[in-house]
């Protein structure tokens, strides 16, 4: 699997890989593998695509936080790559409802940010969950 898609009731985020580099011999001197790849955003009458660059550590991070905020139905998880264009920040409640909010930035450099929050709860949660752990079994030990 190349892409894990986050799910809310008005929107969703996907994130495609499509190249890896260094894959199975050359690790980042950020952790992990790097991975150029997409994000696709939809979010009410809001939708982007664009270029995005991250590490499979920064996404191992990630997971490990949501999945204990899952099983837990509290806290936050964030997700944030090392360019700093995306960030994606779950916020869990103890009814099960979750608030996924952050922004996109095509060029780090300027200021043309998108801004957005996506209802969601528990029940879109595992599928991303499934996909993360799918994606990041490719890559064997990203540590």
């Amino acid at each position: 699997m190349n892409q894990i898609k986050i799910e809310g009731k008005q929107g969703f985020i996907r994130i495609k890989s499509e190249k890896k580099y260094g894959f199975s011999n050359k690790k980042s001197h950020f952790g992990g593998y790097d991975i150029e790849g997409t994000v696709e955003i939809k979010t009410g009458n809001y939708y982007v695509l664009g270029e995005l660059w991250f590490i499979t550590n920064d996404m191992y991070e990630f997971y490990q936080a949501l999945s204990k905020c899952y099983n837990t139905l509290q806290g936050t998880a964030t997700f944030i790559n090392y360019e700093t264009s995306l960030q994606i920040e779950f916020e869990f409640n103890n009814l099960g409802q979750v608030v996924i909010q952050g922004y996109y930035r095509e060029k780090p450099y300027l200021e043309n940010v998108l801004q957005f929050e996506i209802e969601s709860d528990q029940s879109f949660i595992l599928a991303t969950l499934n996909e993360l752990k799918t994606f990041l079994s490719q890559y064997g030990d990203i540590s």
